[in-house]
């Protein structure tokens, strides 16, 4: 599948789906929404053809992507990371079985994630649902399981942690 279809189909899936039933922005003053060259959201390899033209795009050191808005944006046309923010789906396989587990995004610097708040059941299964979508097209796939390895690096060093304290 062309990498923008699959981009388009995630989108879709996100289109009514949001993380709490209310404007979570209003919890933070829409701190998700006011990124930086290190708080950026990262781009999916094809995903700056798609996004609102008025989200900076730059380009990292290590060769990745953010979008850097400046706190408005038209929503329809903001990046699948803003869609799905604060959480990411993280891909398994484990004898041939694909498996998606929902988590928070380590990166992500979100009052949601300090678990008072409990997260709209449709928005979960919706993330989950999109990381079976970007299996659908192979540039896409890669760059989608580096950021699931790196998510998985996270939750070994704080297992890890929490095994010694």
């Amino acid at each position: 599948m062309k990498k923008e279809n699959v981009l388009k189909s995630c989108y879709s899936v996100l289109r009514r789906a949001t993380p709490l039933n209310f404007d979570c922005g209003k919890i933070c003053n829409g701190r998700c929404c006011k990124g930086d060259e290190k708080t950026g959201m990262l781009l999916f390899p094809g995903e700056e053809k798609l996004i609102d033209p008025d989200i900076n795009v730059i380009e990292t050191e290590g060769g990745d992507k953010l979008a850097v808005c400046n706190g408005a944006c038209d929503r329809n046309r903001r990046p699948l990371s803003c869609r799905i923010y604060p959480l990411f789906p993280v891909f398994y396989e484990n004898n041939e079985k694909t498996e998606i587990k929902v988590v928070f995004d380590f990166r992500a610097d979100c009052p949601l994630c300090e678990g008072r708040y409990d997260f709209n059941k449709r928005f979960v299964k919706s993330v989950k649902r999109v990381g079976k979508y970007l299996l659908l097209n192979q540039e896409i796939a890669a760059y989608y399981k580096e950021l699931s390895d790196m998510h998985k690096e996270q939750i070994e060093l704080i297992e890890k942690f929490s095994e010694k304290n």
